[in-house]
């Protein structure tokens, strides 16, 4: 893989649009791709551009395209969605909610677009409703096969959505949540969303929010897997391209802040989606100065975690974090050399643990290992999740002061 662009998607031309008035708000320099974990500590990876530009007309926020999809979700690809407890539970709601709302029963079919282990899909096989997974990552779709969630092991467009519905007719609904970022080619999947949908099909996309990303200063969410950043103006963009309607949009607090935006041939629009639209506008999505803005307290949040890393070095601490997530290794590749204070991080993915992040070149260690050089600090790597792992370490580490960079450096204090 050589570093000339695949695509002039995402750094010339927007990838949702099609505009080519595409301007720069970002710059992070070369990464490595956040799911490829060095084998030994002394391992130099492979980096690509991270750099973050928006389209003047949809608001997209989108990446260059520098590597296939294919490398990305690899057989062995390591992410498992069912490792978060917080997440399961998000799910479980997300089933119920939408068993009720369209409503759902033992004739229909629910599709999942990136279906993962099938931690979704689950929970709407226990409400009685048929199920189908498409994954193209194997190592996690054959887990979602072995607790009988049948699964596709293929990347989604129109070519595979063409034989979905011949082999399975029009899905009730279709569950594209937290994927569609991943794709390079967001209109070939919209295209084939809108093969697989009929009158009666509802479409749900949840991502997190790009207007929340800049205003959250969340710029640790930016990485290759990542090849957009949702609006509610480019999904609407894209989505009246195919025929499809944005209709509803629902504002989730997962992530730092996520919209689930409702796509229909046939239901009307409600006032959530102009409100949206309004929202983003307000809230300066199309303002250049805001973009300045973010990348300042971008560069300033990194600068933060550096020097905190510096202070806690010199004070002769013992440093170690807490969850191997992808954002985590854009925060310590941009934070540079200082990041190597991290004596080791500890993450529940066997897949993980024994290897080392990529770029930092931290060793991953196992959960239980936590207090094997006996920390006085940790520092949570997904803050999205930090209150359920601040429980955990306090069990495992009961004396160590406990921290979280995002959305800046705070310590987690519990009340007695």
């Amino acid at each position: 893989m050589t570093k000339k662009t695949i695509s002039s998607r995402g750094s010339l031309d927007c990838r949702g649009c099609g505009s080519k008035r595409l301007s720069s708000i970002l710059d992070l320099g070369t990464h490595p791709l956040p799911a490829e974990y060095g084998r030994n500590a002394d391992e130099v990876l492979e980096a690509f551009p991270l750099h973050l530009r928006i389209c003047h007309d949809c608001g997209l926020g989108q990446l260059g395209e520098f590597v296939l999809p294919e490398r990305i979700f690899h057989e062995k690809y390591p992410y498992v969605s069912s490792a978060s407890s917080t997440w399961v539970e998000h799910s479980r709601k997300y089933a119920n909610e939408m068993y009720r709302a369209l409503p759902l029963d033992s004739n229909s079919l629910v599709v999942e677009l990136a279906s993962n282990d099938g931690y979704l899909l689950s929970e709407f096989k226990k409400l009685g409703v048929s199920v189908l997974g498409v994954e193209p990552a194997a190592m996690v779709a054959n887990l979602a096969i072995q607790v009988g969630v049948d699964t596709i092991i293929d990347f989604f467009g129109v070519k595979l959505a063409n034989k979905i519905l011949a082999e399975h007719g029009h899905p009730r609904l279709i569950a594209a949540n937290n994927v569609f970022a991943h794709i390079p080619d967001m209109l070939d999947f919209m295209h084939g969303m809108s093969i697989l949908a009929d009158d009666s099909t509802v479409i749900t996309i949840e991502n997190p929010s790009f207007v929340q990303l800049l205003k959250g200063n969340l710029f640790d969410t930016i990485y290759h897997e990542h090849y957009s950043y949702l609006t509610a103006h480019s999904v609407q963009a894209a989505a009246r391209m195919h025929s499809l309607n944005l209709v509803h949009v629902d504002h989730l607090s997962t992530h730092g802040g996520s919209n689930r935006y409702w796509l229909s041939r046939s239901m009307s629009v409600d006032e959530t989606v102009n409100a949206t639209l309004q929202f983003e506008k307000q809230a300066g999505l199309f303002d250049p100065n805001e973009w300045l803005d973010f990348a300042e307290r971008s560069q300033n949040a990194i600068q933060g975690l550096r020097q905190w890393f510096q202070d806690r070095k010199q004070a002769g601490d013992t440093v170690v974090g807490y969850g191997a997530a992808h954002k985590g290794n854009t925060f310590l590749n941009a934070v540079g050399e200082a990041s190597k204070t991290l004596l080791y991080v500890v993450d529940a993915s066997i897949e993980k643990q024994g290897k080392f992040l990529p770029g930092s070149q931290v060793p991953v260690l196992a959960p239980d290992q936590l207090a094997s050089a006996n920390p006085t600090d940790v520092l949570i790597l997904p803050w999205n999740i930090a209150p359920e792992l601040a429980e955990q370490i306090r069990i495992l580490t009961p004396g160590a002061r406990i921290w979280v960079a995002q959305p800046s450096m705070r310590q987690i204090n519990f009340k007695n």
